[in-house]
């Protein structure tokens, strides 16, 4: 789920590009990060995920903030090459907000797509997220030749797919990759800015500077601690100011002095 700090006004999102080998997923990745502007994206790190290889970045898709303040990042990944163990793909789709659906239907045959897609949702599946519950783009990739309106309609029917936005790419020159991934970044934060809490991680920052997340954002019980100022009884001595107060929680008080030094030059 998103991770929105509203403190920094960020909101983070993950993007997991998930397909067989030979389907173009590193291509995409490479090609995508080369057509960012270098201020607003992080490291291409390529690193061992076992036996399986992990390539990701982050960045911002925009250089100004949203109309509300907020900013967006973007945490892309993917695995590439023939992955040897299915655990790391479970591992790597725990968490994401969106999900593209790589599949080059001129180099992968059909039952190794199906087969795929399987996969794919019984992944989600440990999550209790359901495909067709999280925000997915189908991207037919294509280097070799033009992919025909039919062939669309038959593969996305065969995969139980036709509800997802397809989109037709060439990852070798990158027409249409693009496309694909801003249809996705549209749904991801129409679910955001919707209210939709269950794909929504709030993170606050507490005054300690300790981090408190929760799965969403909740009006104070009534067993929340109540903070009464003493302020009869708040002291000023030069440049030291000593303020009373009282703290009650599950029914106990406790009474403490907060000590705030001043500079009075």
């Amino acid at each position: 789920m998103a991770l929105v700090n509203h403190a920094k006004k960020e909101i983070n999102a993950k993007i997991v590009y998930f397909g067989p080998a030979k389907s173009g997923k590193g291509t995409v990745l490479a090609y995508i990060y080369s057509r960012i502007k270098p201020y607003l994206r992080g490291e291409l790190k390529s690193v061992p995920a076992g036996a399986d290889n992990l390539l990701f970045f982050d960045f911002s898709p925009f250089e100004t903030a949203l109309p509300n303040g907020y900013r967006l990042r973007l945490h892309i990944y993917t695995l590439t090459g023939m992955v040897t163990n299915p655990a790391t793909w479970k591992m790597t789709l725990k968490g994401t907000d969106g999900i593209i659906i790589m599949i080059d239907p001129t180099v992968i045959n059909a039952a190794e797509t199906s087969q795929s897609v399987a996969h794919l949702r019984d992944f989600l599946s440990a999550y209790g997220v359901g495909l067709h519950d999280t925000p997915a783009v189908l991207q037919l990739n294509s280097s070799t030749r033009e992919i025909l309106p039919d062939e669309v309609v038959q593969i996305t029917a065969a995969l139980d797919l036709s509800s997802l936005s397809t989109c037709l790419t060439n990852a070798a020159n990158g027409e249409g990759v693009l496309e694909a991934l801003t249809t996705l970044s549209r749904q991801i934060l129409d679910r955001v800015t919707s209210g939709d809490e269950s794909s929504v991680k709030i993170e606050r920052m507490e005054p300690s500077g300790q981090k408190e997340n929760s799965l969403q954002s909740e009006p104070p019980s009534d067993d929340s601690p109540k903070v009464k100022l003493l302020s009869r009884e708040v002291i000023e001595e030069g440049g030291t100011i000593r303020i009373p107060l009282t703290i009650g929680e599950g029914g106990a008080l406790r009474r403490l002095v907060v000590t705030v030094n001043v500079d009075l030059e």
